[in-house]
């Protein structure tokens, strides 16, 4: 005889068990689950990395006209190689200021660079666009004669993209306002430029002065004595129709110089002509009263550095 016990469970007891079997189902579940989701995510990985494209470097140099003019002795002998620049940051600037060279050698090993009693190595220019892509040139010493071609040609461009955000933008109004005063503007003295509109009347006068006085004009002495006490005179002209400027610029922060109207219209001039330190313009008629005078600044922020490197530049 068999007995059968029919044992009652309290609903509670009932949860109980339940929720253990399910969780002895999920238990058993969850590694394929898990594998499932790591083999998907190893099979996009590669997809992801085959759809990313490196995107192009944002200056290429390449090399335009090359001048080569070889000779046993210094003159009339040089080397000039023209490099054209492509890219987004070529095409964002306005000029190149600078390139500095780190290597320069031709095929037979001849260091190239310019000496310090030569062409600078690191020389400044004011190289634009021509022909809607930007240029510059740089001067090398005379190749080997046995050489064949430039083997390297590396170093670094500065490249100029002047807004008045940036600084390299600046505008002094009013500049024939005070012949033979200092200009006032904190952007030129924060790096040492000095600036002043001169008239031959305005330093006749302003010369006459400081020589009258025993000690001079303080002032003045410390930035333009050197200027009054000389024959910069002799250098301007009486012309009603030109301006001219005394410009001691250290570093070479300046571009360009252009003169505008008082509505800011640009003032077209005939000719100019300029030293390290003067800068004569002409113009048709006289310059209005109310002339501004543009300045390009090669500010920290408006410059941007970019190394580069060409090899086997042929020789003609």
């Amino acid at each position: 005889m068999v007995f059968t016990l029919n044992r009652k469970r309290s609903p509670k007891k009932r949860k109980k068990r339940e929720f253990r079997l399910h969780a002895a189902m999920i238990a058993i579940m969850k590694p394929k689950l898990l594998n499932q989701t790591c083999l998907a995510i190893f099979l996009a990985l590669p997809i992801a990395t085959n759809a990313q494209t490196p995107s192009p470097p944002p200056i290429q140099v390449s090399v335009g006209d090359v001048t080569d003019n070889r000779s046993t002795g210094t003159f009339g002998s040089e080397c000039k190689v023209e490099l054209k620049l492509t890219g987004d940051a070529a095409a964002d600037a306005q000029s190149v200021r600078r390139v500095q060279l780190t290597d320069a050698t031709d095929s037979t090993g001849r260091d190239l660079i310019p000496k310090k009693d030569d062409e600078m190595g690191s020389h400044f220019m004011n190289f634009g666009q021509t022909s809607g892509t930007l240029s510059t040139e740089v001067k090398l010493r005379n190749p080997s004669r046995n050489a064949t071609a430039i083997k390297m040609l590396k170093g670094q461009v500065e490249l100029f993209n002047p807004t008045e955000a940036n600084g390299g933008l600046l505008t002094i109004k009013g500049i024939l306002q005070h012949p033979a005063e200092p200009v006032q503007n904190p952007a030129l003295a924060k790096y040492n430029i000095q600036l002043m509109y001169l008239t031959k009347e305005a330093y006749d006068a302003k010369k006459k002065a400081i020589e009258s006085q025993q000690n001079g004009d303080q002032k003045l002495g410390a930035a333009f004595g050197e200027l009054f006490k000389g024959m910069f005179g002799g250098m301007m002209s009486d012309s009603k129709n030109s301006i001219e400027l005394y410009i001691n610029d250290p570093d070479k922060r300046i571009i360009d110089l252009k003169f505008a109207d008082g509505q800011g219209k640009e003032l077209k001039s005939n000719q100019s002509w300029s030293t390290d330190n003067f800068k004569s313009t002409s113009f048709e008629t006289p310059p209005p009263a109310d002339t501004q005078l543009k300045i390009q600044l090669a500010t920290p922020e408006s410059l941007k550095t970019y190394s580069f490197q060409v090899e086997n530049i042929a020789l003609p």
